[in-house]
C-alpha cells in the first residue's frame, strides 16, 4: 500500500523530526508501520530525520539501518572533525563522507518517492525547502545543528538547521500531496532522572574509553580539545555545571519542543507520533538499537488511529 490507502487515493505522508542521536528512532517508526501494511507515499525529514527520510525515499533504509546498528562510541568520536574557526565545534563532512559510503547519493528528482528537507537561512532567516539535486546534500544542509555544525553553503545561502524553524515539516509533507500526514516528533520535553555521573563531556569520555590503541588515541586527542575548548571559554567552571555542549542542545530541545507544538497546532498533522526518548544525549548515536526499540513501540499506541488508513471504509457493496 505504497501510494494510496488500499486503492482508495489517500496519499499517506511521513514527516519525521529534528533530534539527533534520537532521530534513529524514526527507523523503528517506519518499520512498525511498514508492518502493519502502511508505507508512507511522501516522506519529509529536518535535521537528523531528513537522513532516514532520505534513506527510506530511495529505499536504502536497511544499509541505513545496519550500519547504524553497527556503531559503537568510540565510532562515533572518530567521525567528528573538530574546528574551532568554523561557525560551529564540527563541520560534519566527515559524518556525511561516512553516510555516503553506506547510502548511494542520488538525484531528490529521481527518488522512489517524493522527499523534501528542511533547512533555514542563516540570514534571512527563511525557510528553506530542498526538493531537488544531491539527497545528501540536502541531508547535510537540513542537519546544521546552531553552534555545533558549520552552516552549509547551498545556492549562494548560508543554511542551518531545519528544526529551528521546522522541526516536524508537515507542512512540506502536504506541500508533496500527502492527504493523511503522520508526523514523529521527538522533541517532547520529559522530565529526566538526575544523573549523579560526571556532566563534563571529557570526563565522561575518560570514563567510557576503552583499551584499545585507537581508542586511547581518540581520547587523548579529544580530551585535550575539549578540555581547551571549554577552558578557554570559562575557566573558572566548576565540575557540577552542565558542560557548553549540553547547554546548547538542550536550549535548543526546549527553543524546537515549543516551535514544534506551535506549528503543529496551526498545521495539525492527522496522527503524531511521540518516541519516548528524554534519556538520550547528543551523541548518543551509538545506541541505535535501543532508539529504533523505542520507536517502533511508539505505534502501539496508536493502533486505532493506524487502522483509519489501514483498513479502508467498506464500499456499499461491500455491506
Amino acid at each position: 500500500m505504497e501510494n494510496d490507502r488500499r486503492g482508495c487515493g489517500v496519499k499517506v505522508g511521513l514527516a519525521l523530526g529534528s533530534g539527533s542521536a534520537r532521530g534513529w528512532s524514526h527507523i523503528g517508526v517506519l518499520r512498525a508501520l511498514n508492518d502493519r501494511g502502511i508505507e508512507p507515499a511522501i516522506v519529509t525529514g529536518s535535521s537528523t530525520g531528513s537522513l532516514v527520510a532520505a534513506s527510506y525515499a530511495s529505499e536504502q533504509l536497511d544499509a541505513l539501518e545496519t550500519w547504524a546498528r553497527t556503531l559503537t562510541k568510540v565510532d562515533v568520536w572518530r567521525l567528528l572533525d573538530a574546528t574551532l574557526s568554523g561557525g560551529g565545534v564540527m563541520r560534519g563532512n566527515r559524518l556525511m563522507r561516512t553516510v555516503g559510503e553506506h547510502l548511494e547519493d542520488r538525484a531528490i528528482e529521481s527518488l522512489a518517492r517524493p522527499f523534501g528537507a528542511v533547512a533555514v537561512d542563516l540570514y534571512s532567516g527563511r525557510e528553506v525547502w530542498i526538493q531537488k539535486g544531491s539527497m545528501l546534500h540536502a541531508v547535510r544542509a537540513s542537519s546544521g545543528l546552531p553552534g555545533l555544525f558549520t552552516p552549509m553553503l547551498h545556492e549562494g545561502n548560508w543554511l542551518i538547521d531545519g528544526g529551528v524553524l521546522n522541526p516536524v515539516p508537515v507542512s512540506l509533507c502536504r506541500a508533496l500531496g500527502a492527504d493523511y500526514v503522520i508526523a514523529v516528533n521527538l522533541n517532547r520535553r520529559e522530565v529526566k532522572k538526575e544523573s549523579h555521573g560526571p556532566k563534563d563531556p571529557a570526563t565522561r569520555l575518560r570514563r567510557d574509553r576503552r583499551g584499545s590503541d585507537e581508542a586511547n588515541e581518540l581520547f587523548a586527542r579529544w580530551t585535550g580539545l575539549l578540555d581547551n575548548f571549554v577552558n578557554s571559554i570559562r575557566s573558572d567552571r566548576e565540575s557540577s555545571e552542565p558542560g557548553i555542549v549540553e547547554v546548547v542542545y538542550n536550549a535548543i530541545n526546549i527553543m524546537q519542543d515549543q516551535i514544534s507544538s506551535n506549528r503543529m497546532v496551526g498545521d495539525p498533522p492527522d496522527l503524531v507520533v511521540t518516541p519516548r526518548l528524554a534519556d538520550f544525549h547528543l551523541m548518543d548515536f551509538h545506541r541505535a538499537a535501543e532508539a529504533i526499540e523505542v520507536g517502533y513501540g511508539a505505534l502501539e499506541a496508536s493502533e486505532t488511529e493506524l487502522d483509519v488508513i489501514a483498513r479502508p471504509p467498506l464500499l456499499d457493496e461491500e455491506r
